[in-house]
């Protein structure tokens, strides 16, 4: 039998349940993938395996041999790492009780699977606290013949007064090449925007953030690929296609671990945004959507972006309207008689649509250049 290494993390649709050495083991099948979970003897929710579907369920008995979680640290596959406990790594949270204390560490309650349509599953998995009344839902909304999890947490106390939430991470993956990590990502500025980036992940934390509040994806945005093994072509490749689901401040974290395995966490940035979270008040966070190829580049952005056109966009599947822009013709520099030679030409051409660009506005400062008239 052949194990395909690939990636571990949580996601999709919830399967049958078997125990392995009284380790319950949780299997879970897409269209393409398949994905282990477990609960430990002590009731810690770990991530196993996440890649191809293997032929049935008596191969899944073989992934905990495959791979190496436990090192000085503890645990590192927890699916949602917390602060204040034997995890010293990265945690998804960190939270300070009414009391003051900061501890946390969060057991396995239960899971629930809610079927929304023959496409669309969501998997809840509830977490709480040995000691305070603290709770925690992950929550994985999957969408079976895309292969595209979204993922959010819900995050909730009953304790007599308020706690502060530190850090409240979207989703915590866990990923496994038994090789190196390839980072695709962008970064640029005003006129030089989404300009491309490849880089090796070393052991520490390559971290993609934002704390510029308004326009927070100017310098960086939350987009990004990891690349197993080696760098991944439009066609070939093993690919995690990942963002976030939101405007504001956003924080992105990968830290190769000592076992040479991926830790992942996304979600708001937290940097100087301590959450004062009231007793029985549900926090929940954006959500952080992600994609699994084994094909390629091409593959995972063709995915995603039919999901987005199925699920996001307003009649995302119906006949599309073509847009002339004018700024790179003309910049500036246009009148009446030039746009509207512009116009003429592109009629033919099928546009649908016209859209002046920066220039229009300005009587007594006319906005001849970037600087004046704004």
């Amino acid at each position: 039998m052949t194990i395909i290494k690939r990636i571990s993390l949580v996601a999709l649709l919830l399967a049958p349940v078997f125990t392995i050495k009284a380790q319950t083991i949780v299997a879970a099948e897409s269209k393409q993938n398949a994905l282990v979970l477990q609960v430990t003897p002590k009731k810690q929710l770990n991530a196993l395996y996440f890649g191809n579907k293997l032929a049935n369920e008596s191969e899944y008995k073989a992934i905990a041999k495959q791979y190496h979680y436990v090192s000085s640290t503890g645990e590192a596959n927890q699916a949602y790492s917390t602060a204040g406990n034997i995890n010293i790594l990265e945690p998804a949270i960190a939270v300070t009780h009414a009391d003051g204390n900061r501890s946390l560490a969060l057991k396995y309650v239960d899971h629930k699977t809610t079927k929304i349509s023959d496409d669309i599953t969501l998997v809840s998995i509830n977490l709480r606290d040995s000691v305070y009344n603290f709770e925690v839902t992950l929550n994985y909304q999957t969408y079976f013949n895309e292969n595209v999890t979204e993922q959010w947490t819900v995050i909730k106390h009953h304790e007599k007064k308020d706690v502060v939430l530190n850090k409240y991470a979207s989703a915590n993956l866990y990923l496994q090449s038994g090789g190196d990590y390839w980072l695709n990502h962008y970064h640029g500025e005003w006129a030089q925007e989404m300009k491309p980036e490849e880089e090796k992940l070393s052991h520490g934390i390559k971290t993609l953030d934002s704390k510029l509040g308004t326009r927070a994806d100017l310098f960086q945005p939350p987009v990004f690929m990891v690349s197993l093994n080696k760098p991944a072509t439009e066609d070939e490749g093993d690919v995690l296609y990942g963002n976030l689901e939101w405007s504001g401040n956003f924080k992105i974290d990968l830290e190769v671990d000592p076992n040479n395995n991926l830790r992942l966490i996304a979600g708001i940035n937290n940097y100087n945004a301590d959450y004062v979270l009231k007793p029985n008040t549900d926090f929940v966070t954006p959500k952080f959507v992600y994609i699994l190829s084994n094909k390629g580049k091409g593959e995972a952005s063709r995915n995603l972006q039919s999901w987005a056109r199925k699920y996001k966009i307003a009649d995302g599947n119906g006949p599309r309207l073509t847009l002339l822009n004018n700024w790179e013709s003309t910049y500036f520099d246009f009148n009446e008689p030039k746009l509207a030679e512009l116009i003429k030409t592109t009629k033919t051409l099928g546009v649908d649509m016209f859209l002046l660009d920066d220039g229009w506005f300005g009587n007594k400062y006319p906005r001849d250049k970037d600087n004046a008239g704004l």
